[in-house]
């Protein structure tokens, strides 16, 4: 698969902005023949209940169809028109335009919980038209290894897919005290680490920040960081910045991800219950 992960810049005040920047940037994956197009959360707006898409799943459809490739299109806020709460939901399109999976987001970073609900679903997975069985998280979630074992060890996710809004505004000044920029840091360590610890490919797409770095974004700097890791390697392709970027990489996934379970048999010991879960309660 040639997978493409875009560094996308959020214009917080005009949606149609964004609009616009998407086609330009599937227009650019079209001409590289790229299969799968990742963008990063809340790319549309912004956090909160500005990225609030009505029919978002369906446009993307339409957009999948017109340049042939499969689409995960960040995250969209949508109102549930049963309890009438607001979700941050992630999709999977593929280029027919269909959504093969769609997951509500599970670990909402502390400010998104005054005004998104979180997901009570789970993690689920899908083959796509390539064979690969495909994982979604959002952001936040990625610090849980535990959503990797439920995607990839449980339910054999070969590829996890994980848009971002990161930025390096999200932490305390405690944290700020000892490296203004250790979310970098952290982003870096936990994409490589999920990779290794499942044998699976990562994909994680964050936002961008606008222009030189003093000019802040309204809910803060990015941490940038967007990058594409497998086992063996790491990241094949990456942000070492926060500016505007599509990344593209070739990856066999099918292949790696076998080759790791030959070399590791993480999988192997997992599923005859040589993997230690954490101590049980007898009560």
């Amino acid at each position: 698969m040639r997978i493409a992960a875009v560094q996308f810049h959020v214009d917080h005040d005009n949606k149609q902005s964004n609009w616009d920047h998407v086609e330009y940037f599937l227009a650019e994956a079209q001409k590289q023949k790229v299969d799968l197009i990742v963008f990063p959360e809340f790319f549309m707006g912004g956090p909160g209940r500005r990225s609030t898409i009505v029919n978002g799943k369906e446009r993307f459809g339409e957009l999948a169809r017109r340049y042939n490739l499969d689409i995960v299109p960040g995250t969209l806020v949508e109102q549930d028109q049963t309890d009438k709460k607001y979700y941050n939901v992630e999709y999977y399109i593929d280029k027919s335009g269909e959504a093969l999976l769609a997951y509500r987001k599970v670990h909402l970073w502390a400010p998104e919980r005054r005004y998104l609900t979180e997901g009570r679903d789970g993690f689920p997975v899908a083959k796509n038209r390539f064979g690969i069985t495909v994982g979604l998280c959002a952001c936040w979630d990625i610090v849980f290894n535990e959503v990797f074992r439920e995607m990839v060890m449980d339910h054999k996710a070969q590829l996890v897919i994980c848009p971002a809004y990161w930025t390096l505004d999200d932490i305390s000044d405690i944290a700020k005290a000892y490296d203004p920029e250790c979310e970098t840091k952290l982003i870096d360590g936990v994409c490589t680490s999920r990779a290794f610890e499942n044998q699976c490919c990562v994909v994680f797409s964050n936002i961008a920040t606008y222009g030189e770095k003093e000019l802040r974004q309204p809910f803060g700097i990015s941490a940038g960081r967007s990058q594409i890791v497998v086992p063996f390697k790491g990241p094949i392709a990456h942000c070492n910045h926060n500016r505007e970027a599509m990344i593209i990489a070739d990856v066999d996934v099918a292949k790696i991800t076998e080759d790791a379970e030959t070399v590791y048999q993480l999988r192997s010991d997992w599923d005859q219950g040589r993997a230690h879960i954490g101590l049980k309660s007898k009560i």
